[in-house]
């Protein structure tokens, strides 16, 4: 029972991690698209309201609730994927635009998904 309390302690500040998508701005400075996946480091702050959660025990709602955050949140990568797919083909279109929607797509995702999560069990 105490090595469960310990995991749950160390994920409500997993979030933290989440300020070094902030790094993602050195691009600016360096000019290396390699830089902008800093900016997927965003996702962690998904865990600020998985964190809220950590603590109860899944049930049929948990599970539910789980579920129906998943399926709304599917479309967000499937959009991201067409957009880069379909506009990577024109001129405008550098790699670092689509390396950026990319690492933005996927901390969008995860956020959306936590929030999602986290509203339909308080609600």
């Amino acid at each position: 029972m105490k090595n469960k309390i310990r995991n749950v302690k160390s994920i409500k500040y997993v979030w933290f991690l989440g300020f070094l998508g902030f790094r993602g701005f050195t691009y600016f400075e360096t000019g290396d698209p390699v830089t902008l996946f800093w900016f997927s480091f965003f996702s962690f702050l998904a865990f600020y309201f998985i964190g809220k959660m950590a603590d109860e025990m899944p049930d049929e709602r948990y599970i539910e609730n789980s579920r129906t955050a998943k399926l709304k949140t599917a479309a967000i990568p499937l959009i991201i994927l067409f957009i880069v797919g379909f506009f990577s083909g024109y001129s405008f279109v550098t790699k670092e635009l689509i390396v950026l929607t990319c690492a933005f797509g996927w901390a969008v995702t995860l956020i959306a998904y936590a929030f999602l999560f986290w509203y339909y069990d308080k609600h």
